[in-house]
């Protein structure tokens, strides 16, 4: 993904920030919108999470259990796990979207994506692990 792509990926959401998905007529809307299309950190974290989602599947339509969990608020501390730093929401649309996944949207600004169920389930899992570890030993 370049400068380009992910220009064309987030115009094509115009309510799309790092935060995720505004509402347009929210006070710093513009502010938020012009930081995220500008700011090259939200590229290179784009760039990132493109590289992890492309090694997840998709299915074809959507569960309860995706509506509930692929969406960028629970995937966020995977793929900031996977990747070593802090990832925006927005982020993670914007690369979903660029890999062909279908998003599905909630109440206006609630994401979910056709993540393989099982495969982020797994994925979860294996971080839930990591953190029970981590609290254990106190790391």
């Amino acid at each position: 993904m370049n400068r380009m792509t992910f220009n064309e990926v987030v115009h094509k959401i115009p309510h799309l920030a790092a935060e995720g998905l505004l509402i347009v007529n929210e006070p710093k809307y513009l502010s938020k919108r012009h930081e995220f299309v500008n700011n090259a950190l939200y590229l290179q974290e784009t760039i990132d999470a493109v590289n992890f989602l492309q090694k997840i599947g998709k299915s074809s339509r959507f569960s309860q259990w995706q509506r509930s969990n692929c969406t960028p608020e629970i995937l966020q501390p995977l793929l900031e796990w996977h990747i070593g730093r802090p990832i925006a929401p927005g982020a993670i649309i914007a690369a979903a979207l660029h890999l062909g996944f279908t998003m599905g949207v909630q109440d206006g600004t609630k994401v979910y994506f056709n993540f393989l169920a099982r495969q982020i389930e797994t994925e979860l899992a294996q971080l839930r692990t990591l953190q029970q570890i981590r609290r254990v030993v106190g790391a």
